[in-house]
């Protein structure tokens, strides 16, 4: 008498064909559920990455700021990464041929932290010129557009009246702080402006523009 403990039951499915349908259908959610994940990660992610419709300054600061940081930089890199874009290509090369040498194969990103590394104090002294004719540039220009409104509208308008600027009262301090100067009392808009034209206005570019 044969056994029949592992042949089928008359009229039950065989196991087996019952597990490989089992099998057959979670291989089928499996498919459905990643095609669902990607279908929202392509939802959810912004249709594009690194640049707007209408980028602002502070977008391009932070999207180029965030590839910097992903190779090591910081913030305290900044003015020694000035200096170095503000190099001639010839000076650029010759501070880096004595890392390229012993490590050819590295990355740019990490020949360049290095670099910074090697010569920061230079560096960081030409990035901080480099800024400060910059913003000396600016200054002239924002100068010359003011002293070329009208006169009537510089000595009598009624912008006169109105409350000292945030950067009106922190050149004031300054001002005082370097001259030994004491702090004067409260200044309207105009008073501050006639207040700092008498005593230096901007004292970071005084000595160069009239």
């Amino acid at each position: 008498m044969k056994s029949q403990i592992y042949d089928p039951a008359d009229g039950q499915p065989d196991i087996d064909h019952r597990l490989d349908e089992a099998d057959a259908r979670i291989a089928a959610l499996a498919a459905k559920r990643a095609a669902i994940a990607e279908r929202r990660r392509h939802l959810i992610e912004p249709a594009i990455k690194t640049v707007v419709a209408n980028p602002t300054d502070i977008h391009h600061k932070i999207t180029l700021g965030a590839v910097m940081v992903n190779i090591g930089m910081r913030a305290y890199d900044a003015d020694a990464l000035a200096g170095l874009l503000a190099s001639t290509g010839y000076h650029m090369l010759a501070l880096a041929e004595e890392l390229v040498d012993p490590d050819p194969s590295a990355s740019l990103g990490t020949l360049l932290t290095r670099l910074l590394d090697a010569q920061e104090r230079e560096l960081a002294a030409r990035g901080l010129f480099e800024t400060w004719q910059r913003r000396l540039a600016i200054y002239a220009e924002d100068r010359e557009e003011w002293l070329a409104r009208d006169e009537e509208f510089r000595l009598e308008g009624a912008w006169r009246q109105e409350p000292m600027t945030a950067g009106q009262r922190w050149l004031v301090r300054v001002t005082c702080r370097v001259r030994h100067l004491d702090l004067p009392g409260h200044l309207l808009r105009g008073e501050a402006a006639d207040w700092l034209e008498d005593h230096g206005a901007n004292l970071n570019y005084r000595e160069f523009v009239a």
